[in-house]
C-alpha cells in the first residue's frame, strides 16, 4: 500500500511535490488500534491539470523508482533543466508491506546513488534497516546496516556498484530481510502503469490475452462479465489460437539469426509458433450472433476491457494501478464505474489503491453522486518558471454541499490551461487563403 511519493529535481519538478493517500486524521505514525491502514487511507488519487503541467511526469517518476527497485542500474537522476548539475534528484516515499510501514529514500547524482536508507515502524517506533553513502563516483561507499536485519548483507555489499540501488540487489539476491520489503514496495510503486501509446495498449492486451490463456475458467468469466457491466453489446470474449506455418517460422528464424552478431542456430522456443488474438462475439438484431477480430471494435471497448481488467488483477492482489489519461477514448460513466471499483468496500477487499491523471471534470462534480472526496483530488499546474507544482483540493475550502467540478472550471483552484486566442488571429494573414483570400 502506498501511503505518499515525494520527488524533487525531476524533469519539470524543480522542487518538492508530495502526493499522499494518507487521511488527515492520521496524526500519529501507525494507526491506533482499532483502526488499520485501510481506515487511514485513500483508496483513490485523481490528478488534474493543463496539459504538460506534470500530471504525467510524477506518474513516471513513481514508476521510475518502482522499474530501478527492480532492476539493479536504472538512471535514477533526471534533473530539472534549470537547477544545478551538483543538486540531485531525490525519491521519497512512505509504504506498507504485511502491515508494517516503511520509510525510503533515494538520492541520486549523475554517476549514481549518492544515498540511499531504508527505516521501518514496526510498532510505531523508527527502526533503521540500512543507510547507505557515497560522496563521489570514486569514493568508497558506506553502508550501515541495522541489528534487525538479517540476510546476505556483506555479499550484497560486494557486489553493489555505484549506479545500482541496494534494494534492488538484495531483493535479486534473495536477501532475507529486504527483497519482500523490495517486493512490496514495487507493487506499491508501479505494478501496471497504464498509458494511451499504441505500444503501450498492445502490451495490455497481450497482458489480457496471456491471463486467459493460463487460467481460462477464471478469466474468461471476468472479461465477458466486464463488458456485459459495461453494455459493450459483447456476448463472450474468446482468444483464438492459430498454427503458424512451418515454412513461414523457418523464415522468421533465419531472418533473427543474420540479424544477430554471432549467427547460429536459433532455440526452437525463440518464435512462439502459436499467434493468438481475441474474438469478440456479438449478437445481431435478429439474436444470431457473429464473431468479429479486435480491428472492428470500437477504441472505447478496447480502452475498457485494457484498463478494466488489470483492474480486477490489482484488486486481488493489493497493489497500486497506475493510469494515464483515464478518460481517454472511456465514456465517463465507465471512468466512474473503474473508480467505484477501489473506493467500494465490497468490492475492494484487499485496500488496492487507483492513482490515475484524467481531465474528466464530472468525477469532481456531484451528479449523480459525487465520485471523489476533496483528499483524492490533485493538481498539477506549470509556474512561469517553467517548473511545475503539485497541491491538493484538500487546501482549499472544499464542503460537502460544493459542486467542484463547476468551481475547478471556473477557475478556482487553477490547474486550467490558459487561452488567448487574440494571439492566433492576431497574426498578419491567420484568416487568409494562400491566395489572400478569406475564407
Amino acid at each position: 500500500m502506498l501511503l505518499d511519493f515525494t520527488v524533487s529535481n525531476y524533469r519539470c519538478f524543480a522542487e518538492s511535490a508530495q502526493l499522499s493517500f494518507v487521511r488527515p486524521s492520521l496524526r500519529t505514525q501507525t494507526p491506533k488500534a482499532p483502526q488499520t491502514w485501510e481506515d487511514v487511507t485513500y483508496r483513490v488519487a485523481a490528478l488534474y491539470g493543463a496539459n504538460a503541467s506534470g500530471k504525467s511526469t510524477l506518474l513516471t517518476a513513481l514508476a521510475h523508482l518502482g522499474a530501478a527497485v527492480a532492476e539493479p542500474g536504472t538512471p535514477l537522476y533526471q534533473p530539472h533543466a534549470a537547477v544545478a548539475p551538483e543538486r540531485p534528484t531525490v525519491y521519497e516515499t512512505n509504504f506498507v508491506t504485511d502491515g508494517v510501514r516503511y520509510h525510503y529514500v533515494v538520492e541520486a547524482a549523475p554517476w549514481g546513488v549518492r544515498s540511499e536508507s531504508l527505516a521501518a515502524y514496526p510498532k510505531g517506533v523508527r527502526r533503521l534497516l540500512f543507510v547507505r553513502e557515497q560522496r563521489g563516483p570514486d569514493a568508497e561507499t558506506d553502508v550501515r546496516v541495522g541489528a534487525s536485519v538479517k540476510g546476505p548483507t556483506a555479499e550484497v555489499r560486494r557486489i553493489l556498484t555505484p549506479g545500482d540501488l541496494m534494494l534492488a540487489v538484495a531483493a535479486r539476491y534473495r536477501h532475507t530481510t529486504l527483497q519482500p520489503i523490495a517486493r512490496g514496495l514495487r507493487r506499491g510503486a508501479a505494478l501496471f502503469p497504464i498509458r494511451r501509446e499504441n505500444d503501450n495498449e498492445q502490451q495490455r492486451l497481450q497482458w489480457v490475452m496471456s491471463r486467459m490463456v493460463e487460467a481460462p475458467a477464471r478469466w474468461k468469466e471476468i472479461i465477458d462479465a466486464l463488458a456485459a457491466v459495461a453494455d459493450l453489446g459483447i456476448a463472450g470474449v474468446e482468444v483464438q489460437e492459430q498454427q503458424v506455418p512451418p515454412n513461414v517460422l523457418a523464415r522468421i528464424r533465419a531472418m533473427l539469426s543474420a540479424a544477430v552478431d554471432e549467427p547460429g542456430e536459433i532455440p526452437g522456443d525463440a518464435v512462439d509458433p502459436i499467434v493468438r488474438s481475441l474474438v469478440f462475439t456479438h449478437v445481431g438484431i435478429d439474436g444470431e450472433k457473429f464473431e468479429l477480430g479486435l480491428g472492428a471494435q470500437s477504441d472505447g471497448t478496447i480502452t475498457w476491457l485494457a484498463a478494466a481488467a488489470p483492474a480486477v488483477d490489482v484488486l486481488a492482489r493489493d497493489a497500486l494501478l497506475i493510469i494515464d489519461e483515464l478518460d481517454a477514448s472511456l465514456h465517463p460513466v465507465l471512468a466512474a464505474a473503474l473508480v467505484t471499483m477501489f473506493k467500494d468496500p465490497d468490492i475492494n477487499r484487499t485496500g488496492a489503491q487507483i492513482l490515475f491523471s484524467t481531465h474528466d471534470t464530472s468525477l469532481m462534480g456531484n451528479h449523480p453522486e459525487r465520485c471523489l472526496e476533496s483528499g483524492e483530488i490533485w493538481f498539477t499546474e506549470k509556474g512561469q518558471d517553467g517548473a511545475s507544482e503539485l497541491y491538493s483540493l484538500a487546501d482549499f475550502d472544499s464542503r460537502p454541499g460544493n459542486n467542484e467540478q463547476k468551481r475547478y472550471l471556473a477557475g478556482r483552484f487553477g490547474a486550467l490551461p490558459t487561452i488567448d486566442l487574440s494571439k492566433l488571429f492576431d497574426l498578419p494573414g491567420a484568416l487568409t487563403t494562400s491566395t489572400g483570400v478569406a475564407e
